[in-house]
């Protein structure tokens, strides 16, 4: 291996490193907010399950808005998103647009679910029909996406199908076990908003898988 290639390859595993250490920067700051914000009593209340979907919902808001920020600041947007500079930020603006909208929805959804009010949970600030809503909306544009899949050329496509076989596979691996343990007795309470969430983190997770073998984690 050539100097130059030797330079090159570490240069970008420098700028991996710093953008991972941003992204967990961001994410930690925000999450950390969001839970001081929220307050001890409105935390007990909402109980585990609704933590962590609370703060799934918080990561897929805060993967939209750096995208969303890449795309209007290319240059910096280069430097801390997994891009290889910022040419490529302003010629796929329309298709990472688009991912940047779906994501913050998912990430409204979730956070929705997660602080909607139920019996078991009155001090719930969303209406219940609000998430709802926001759960209806993301489902009929989830199946509305096909149509902005055009814009995708062969290769995004197939990743994307990569991801989602991925995803399929983690949240099949988490949730057939922890189902059959709690209905084995095993003491394993399964909650219908932890399905919520393996499903979720999982669709981030599929994703950094397909990326990871395709060898697009550092570029």
């Amino acid at each position: 291996m050539s100097a130059a290639m030797t330079d090159e390859r570490k240069r970008k595993w420098k700028k991996a490193g710093v953008s991972s250490l941003i992204g967990a920067a961001v994410g930690a700051g925000t999450v950390s907010l969001a839970l001081w914000a929220a307050g001890e009593g409105m935390l007990a209340a909402m109980g585990p399950s609704r933590i962590v979907l609370g703060g799934i919902g918080l990561v897929f808001l805060l993967v939209g808005a750096m995208v969303g920020f890449g795309l209007a600041a290319p240059r910096a947007g280069a430097k801390v998103l997994n891009v290889g500079d910022a040419e490529e930020l302003v010629e796929d603006r329309p298709k990472l647009l688009s991912s940047a909208l779906y994501m913050g929805w998912i990430g409204v959804t979730l956070v929705s679910l997660a602080l909607a009010r139920t019996p078991d949970f009155a001090a719930g600030i969303v209406a219940p029909g609000i998430a709802l809503a926001a759960l209806a909306v993301l489902m009929v544009v989830s199946l509305l996406s096909y149509t902005w899949m055009r814009s995708y050329d062969e290769f995004d496509r197939q990743l994307g199908l990569e991801g989602a076989s991925w995803a399929f596979l983690i949240s099949a691996g988490v949730l057939l076990p922890w189902a059959a343990l709690d209905a084995l007795g095993w003491n394993a309470p399964l909650a219908s908003l932890d399905v919520i969430a393996v499903l979720a983190i999982s669709l981030i997770a599929g994703s950094f898988v397909a990326v990871a073998k395709r060898g697009m984690m550092v570029r």
